[in-house]
C-alpha cells in the first residue's frame, strides 16, 4: 500500500469530471480519479521484494495482462486487457490514485532516493509518453521539430526531443498565453496559430523534418501537413475527434509519413530516472499546487487554461 504523496491533474482527468467520459471511455460506475502520482510505502504484501515501509516511490499506473502477444513482444502499452488506473475503458472501472491510501502492484512502483522530490516525480507518467512518442519518431538528433499545441503533453514533447538532440523546436498554438509560456520554457520559435500571418511564415517554404502533433484539433493536423518538408514524419499524439475534415493531398504528393502514438512501455522507468537524476526539470510546468481535500477548487483552477499548465495535488 501507498500513502499518496503528489498527483498531476490530466486532461482526461478533466474530461471525466466535465463529461463523464474520455472518447469511448464511459464513466458507468463511481470511479476514483488520477494516473499520475507518486507516494511512499506504508505496507507490502507476503513475498514483496526490493521494497520496504518509508520508501519513495513513482506509480506506474498501467497494469498490463502480460500474456498477451503484444505483451509477449514488449509492446505492453498495446496490451489487449490493460488495466490502467483512472480510466473507465473497462468495467469494473480501475481507480485511480487521487486518494489517502492507494493499493497498487509492487510490479507498479519504480523506487526512488530517499532525498527525491515526489512532486516533480509525480510528472514521471506524462514525461514518459512524450519520450514514447519521440521513440516513435526515429532519429530526431540534428532535425527541425514542430510541437503542435503547447500544452502539458506539447511541452513534455518538446523536452523530450531536445534531450534527443533536436537542433530547433518550433512549437504553435491558438492560446497567446500559451504562446508565452512556450517562450518562456524554451522553445527555438513559438508561432501563433491563430495570425494568418505567422502561419505562412511556417507553411510557405516547409522546414519540418518531424512534427508532433499534441492538440487534437483538426486544423492543428492539417497545419502539421503544411509545415512538413517532403518526406517527413508526422507523429499523432493528441486524441482527435471521431470525425474530422482534413485536408491530406499533401499526404501524397510530399510523400509523408504518419504514425500514432499511444502511452508508453518501458519509458516510464526512463522518466523516472532522468528526473531523478536530474537530467531534466519539469517543474517550471508547474502553475498551482492544491489541496485534493477541495476537488471543486482543484478542476477549476485545472480548466483555467490561460493562467494554467499543470495543476499538481496533495492532501491537506
Amino acid at each position: 500500500m501507498i500513502g499518496f504523496a503528489w498527483g498531476g491533474i490530466c486532461g482526461s482527468d478533466i474530461h471525466y469530471f466535465e463529461h463523464g467520459r474520455v472518447g469511448d471511455s464511459i464513466v458507468r460506475n463511481p470511479m476514483v480519479l488520477g494516473h499520475e502520482f507518486s507516494g511512499t510505502v506504508i505496507e507490502t504484501g507476503a513475498g514483496v521484494t526490493g521494497l520496504r515501509p518509508g520508501d519513495k516511490v513513482a506509480v506506474n499506473p498501467a497494469s498490463p495482462c502480460g500474456t498477451c502477444g503484444f505483451c509477449r513482444s514488449g509492446e505492453t502499452n498495446l496490451c489487449t486487457d490493460m488495466q490502467f488506473m483512472g480510466s473507465a475503458a473497462r468495467l469494473p472501472h480501475r481507480d485511480g490514485g487521487f486518494s489517502e491510501i492507494v493499493r497498487v502492484k509492487a510490479a507498479q512502483c519504480v523506487k526512488v532516493p530517499a532525498g527525491a522530490d515526489l512532486r516533480h516525480l509525480a510528472m514521471a507518467e506524462p514525461f514518459a509518453v512524450a519520450l514514447h512518442a519521440v521513440a516513435m519518431a526515429g532519429e530526431v538528433s540534428g532535425r527541425t521539430v514542430l510541437v503542435t499545441g503547447a500544452g502539458v503533453i506539447g511541452q513534455m514533447v518538446a523536452v523530450a526531443a531536445r534531450r534527443a538532440g533536436a537542433e530547433r523546436i518550433i512549437m504553435s498554438d491558438v492560446s497567446p498565453e500559451a504562446c508565452a509560456r512556450a517562450a518562456r520554457l524554451g522553445a527555438d520559435e513559438v508561432v501563433n496559430a491563430a495570425d494568418p500571418t505567422a502561419l505562412s511564415a511556417l507553411t510557405a517554404t516547409p522546414r519540418s523534418d518531424i512534427v508532433f502533433e499534441a492538440s487534437g484539433a483538426p486544423q492543428a493536423l492539417d497545419l502539421a501537413i503544411e509545415a512538413m518538408k517532403p518526406r517527413g514524419r508526422l507523429v499523432q499524439v493528441g486524441f482527435l475527434p471521431p470525425v474530422s475534415p482534413l485536408h491530406l493531398a499533401k499526404l501524397l504528393t510530399r510523400e509523408l509519413t504518419i504514425t500514432g502514438t499511444y502511452r508508453f512501455s518501458d519509458e516510464f522507468e526512463a522518466a523516472v530516472q532522468a528526473i531523478a537524476a536530474g537530467e531534466v526539470d519539469l517543474r517550471p510546468m508547474i502553475s498551482a499546487e492544491l489541496p485534493l481535500d477541495a476537488p471543486e477548487a482543484v478542476f477549476e483552477r485545472a480548466l483555467d487554461k490561460a493562467r494554467t499548465l499543470k495543476v499538481m495535488v496533495t492532501f491537506q
